[in-house]
């Protein structure tokens, strides 16, 4: 059974030292850093969550990386 909403403070965590551990190269692309996550969650949740569910969820998370990453540059 999947609950990735009930773990969504687990998965951020996660997913945030994922995103930091990730290749500069993944980091700087939006399919990339999700693709590096989605190897990283499933480490955790392979079994108790589908792919799909796995994968919106790094989708969701390596775009707000990328709109995060953009406002900083914008303010810098």
């Amino acid at each position: 059974m999947c609950d990735i909403e009930g773990e969504r403070n687990k998965i951020d965590a996660l997913l945030d030292a994922a995103a930091r551990a990730a290749p500069a190269g993944a980091r700087s692309d939006e399919s990339a850093l999700a693709r590096f996550c989605l190897a990283a969650l499933g480490e955790h949740y392979a079994t108790e969550c589908p792919d799909e569910c796995l994968r919106r969820r790094c989708d969701d998370f390596a775009a707000r990386v990328m709109r995060g990453d953009a406002i900083a540059q914008e303010n810098a």
